[in-house]
């Protein structure tokens, strides 16, 4: 997770930065600019806010737009799917190509350690459960 730079974005108690950056997503067809939605900065076309990785294991699917429904269909975009372009967060741009370089190994490991985030006495505590309907 750190070695592979995973931890730079994903960082603190959170596991969050809290900023926005382009993670390489191809564009979908309604062309979701992220923050340049908001911002009209050319800088930050397709920036989404990096997400916490806290309970990452319960909180598919994944990415702004729910694309992948499990962590391996994101850690195959990191891997073979990252477009390259002017807004590509410099983490994505270490290798001869665009990405992060993993083996089957080291991304069956990384799912292994995301699902270690997963906090199941946070999910079941009843101070946190959804009000009862009348």
């Amino acid at each position: 997770f750190q070695a592979k730079g995973c931890a730079s974005c994903h960082a603190g108690e959170l596991i969050t930065d809290g900023t926005f950056r382009y993670n390489g997503l191809q564009p979908t067809q309604i062309n979701d600019l992220g923050r340049a939605k908001i911002t009209e900065l050319a800088a930050d076309n397709y920036k989404f806010k990096v997400p916490s990785l806290r309970n990452i294991e319960v909180t598919r699917p994944y990415m702004h737009d729910g694309r992948f429904f499990d962590l391996e269909m994101v850690l195959n975009h990191y891997t073979e799917r990252v477009l390259d372009g002017p807004t590509l967060d410099p983490i994505f741009r270490q290798n001869s190509k665009p990405g992060i370089a993993l083996t089957d190994v080291e991304k069956k490991q990384l799912v292994a350690f995301l699902k270690t985030l997963t906090d199941r006495k946070f999910l079941t505590n009843p101070k946190f459960a959804e009000p009862p309907t009348r």
